[in-house]
């Protein structure tokens, strides 16, 4: 009994020493397993948490525009939505209690960020994948497309430079005119002045001298005059030289050459080595040396005049000393040595045959580009179309407050994907809509705060294009170019001037075919097609329909064609010219103004495109609290967790 008494315990105390060491390490196990799964768990909370704040995206804007866009005040409002989101996960009762701490935005991306770049991301996304089977304009037609638009806008501005220099040509043909008719002037006092000293009178030489000086004095201005208006028209040679090398490498085939061989005559006729300016530069120096004659001449008459005075005397007091036998008969006036001096003058002549032409056709042709320039909205509108009063503030809009620059160039093939987005989904002149703005594309491209301003943009935009086209089908074909070379010869009536013939040729090509383009206009504004090259059965003005243009101040009957482009793809073709940054802008701008008639101050600069956050909370120990485990565990307060998560839609 009493060696029982005496049993030790130690084995039972080690055993159970050992059991809670195991236990205590199978504990731990267990919560660091725990632990790693309410990580997980957080990051699910989180994520969810995005996915939950993202599905709030603008209902309008997608319904319209087919654009996700997550609208937001400010980043706390953002945070404070996402730690509700998270929270619904966080308080299910599981095997991960946790606290939520914070959620904290760390990188926020806006629609309207980068210029517009986000905006533009959403819209090709949806145009690559979504239900477009049939596009009007072929994406992989974008690069053709491209080199043909911006060799009809090299072109147009080449067609521009030509008008101007020709209106130079014109001012100094009307110098050339005034001194021509000085010229005359000068011989014909010069003549009277010669005849008067052949006839021996003086007072008739005198009034003949004054005329004649009075016509020399003036040709030194007119001759200043033409040096400065020739060099005026020398700086506008450079500046077309100028447009014509900066559009060299948008020219196809041989339209460079074409366009450059119309300088020639500009050139040949300005030259300083030229005939014409060396012709008139000598009537200058003719004038001067024959001014510098008559004071000579004028001198000898002088000198004649007092002889006879002298003459006279001695004559009259031999006549009254009664020597009236030697006296002999009365003298008179010699001004042979002055009339030979005149007779040996510069003579001028009328070498400037500068010729009076058929100015009224010259008229109908300045009518024509005088239509074009002041009254093109009322040459190409329908009778019936009444232009839109809509005008609304720019301001505020994003393309005048959002900030930063694109950093993106869309490719041909992507130009054509947004620009057909932009036909589907913003309404132009002829479509019918009622709207704040009633020519949305209009404004795309032209960017003004009225309905009137951009249509009258886009009008000069589409006659640009389509006179540098059609400028371009003339000089490909030799019959046009004849006709405006025959014309030309019978309105500059100088057949000693071959350089101005071929300048008014140039003339008449540039205005034929503004007024081409202009009924490629009417046609496209009635809803018609207007093919972007045309061919000869295509072409719809005759210069003797050019010429009633101008006389009648009205357009001729109106010529349908079957194929080409309408208004809407002409438009999306003029997309091409303008940067992709004032177009996303633009596109941003639309629908703010649309969408402010639904909800009052809404934004597309207030819309989240992407989110990157970073969620922290503390997770707690479930499985015990043992000292000795939680001392392995990060104490009693549980253990921080931190998540991040990123969306974009």
């Amino acid at each position: 009994m009493e060696k029982g008494m005496n049993k030790r315990g130690e084995i039972t105390v080690f055993l159970s020493l050992c059991i809670l060491c195991v236990f205590a390490l199978l504990a731990v196990m267990a919560e660091s397993v725990r632990m790693a799964g309410s990580r997980y768990y957080f990051q699910t909370a989180v994520g969810g948490a995005l996915d939950s704040l993202f599905s709030c995206y603008h209902r309008k804007l997608w319904e319209e525009y087919r654009v996700l866009g997550l609208p937001c005040e400010s980043d706390r409002e953002a945070e404070m939505r996402l730690l509700e989101y998270a929270g619904k996960y966080l308080e299910a009762e599981n095997w991960y209690p946790i606290k939520p701490d914070s959620v904290e935005i760390a990188e926020w991306t806006g629609l309207a960020d980068q210029g517009g770049d986000w905006l533009t991301q959403e819209v090709l996304d949806y145009m690559k994948f979504g239900v477009w089977g049939n596009l009007e304009i072929a994406p992989d037609d974008g690069v053709r497309f491209l080199k043909d638009l911006k060799e009809a806008a090299g072109a147009g501005k080449v067609t521009d430079a030509y008008e101007d220099q020709t209106e130079e040509v014109r001012k100094l043909e009307r110098v050339v005119e005034k001194i021509a008719e000085c010229a005359e002037s000068q011989e014909k006092a010069a003549d009277k002045a010669a005849s008067c000293l052949a006839a021996d009178d003086a007072s008739g030489f005198r009034s003949a001298a004054a005329d004649f000086r009075r016509e020399a004095k003036r040709m030194d201005g007119l001759v200043e005059k033409y040096e400065k208006q020739a060099e005026k028209l020398e700086g506008k040679l450079r500046d077309t030289r100028k447009v014509l090398e900066e559009a060299a490498d948008d020219w196809q085939e041989n339209r460079g050459q074409l366009f450059a061989e119309q300088m020639n005559p500009f050139e040949a006729y300005v030259s300083a080595d030229g005939s014409r300016r060396r012709e008139i530069l000598d009537l200058r120096t003719s004038a001067q040396e024959n001014l510098v004659r008559l004071e000579q001449t004028e001198q000898l008459v002088s000198e004649a005049e007092k002889e006879l005075e002298e003459e006279k005397r001695i004559w009259l007091r031999e006549l009254y000393e009664g020597e009236a036998e030697s006296a002999g008969p009365e003298p008179t006036l010699s001004l042979v040595r002055a009339s030979g001096l005149w007779a040996d003058r510069s003579r001028s002549g009328l070498k400037l045959a500068y010729g009076k032409g058929d100015e009224e056709k010259r008229g109908f042709l300045e009518q024509v580009k005088e239509l074009v320039q002041n009254g093109l909205a009322e040459l190409v509108l329908p009778a019936d179309m009444q232009v839109s009063a809509g005008v609304f503030a720019v301001d505020s809009l994003p393309s005048r407050m959002a900030s930063g620059s694109s950093l993106r160039t869309p490719g041909p093939v992507e130009r054509v994907l947004l620009h057909e987005y932009c036909g589907h989904f913003f309404v132009n002149a002829l479509s019918g809509e009622k709207k704040p703005l009633q020519y949305e594309m209009e404004y795309l491209l032209g960017g003004k705060s009225s309905d009137r301003e951009n249509l009258e943009e886009v009008m000069g935009q589409l006659l640009l294009i389509r006179q540098g086209l059609n400028l371009i089908h003339i000089l490909s074909d030799s019959a046009k170019r004849n006709e405006a070379r025959g014309l030309a010869a019978a309105i500059v009536g100088v057949t000693g001037l071959a350089p101005l013939v071929e300048i008014m040729a140039c003339f008449i090509m540039v205005v034929w075919a503004a007024g081409e383009a202009v009924m490629d206009l009417r046609t496209l504004f009635a809803g018609g097609k207007v093919p972007l090259w045309k061919n000869r059965d295509e072409w719809k003005l005759s210069l003797e329909g050019l010429l009633n243009m101008g006389k009648d101040a009205a357009c001729p009957g109106q010529q349908e064609t079957d194929g080409g482009l309408d208004y809407e793809n002409y438009l999306k073709l003029l997309l091409f010219l303008d940067g992709h940054q004032e177009l996303q802008l633009r596109m941003m701008d639309l629908m703010d103004i649309n969408l402010q008639r639904e909800e009052d101050g809404f934004t597309v600069m207030k819309c989240v495109y992407r989110m990157k956050i970073t969620g922290r909370a503390r997770g707690e120990h479930l499985f015990f609290r043992l000292p000795v485990v939680t001392e392995y565990v990060e104490g009693t307060d549980g253990y921080p967790l931190e998540a991040p998560a990123s969306r974009a839609y």
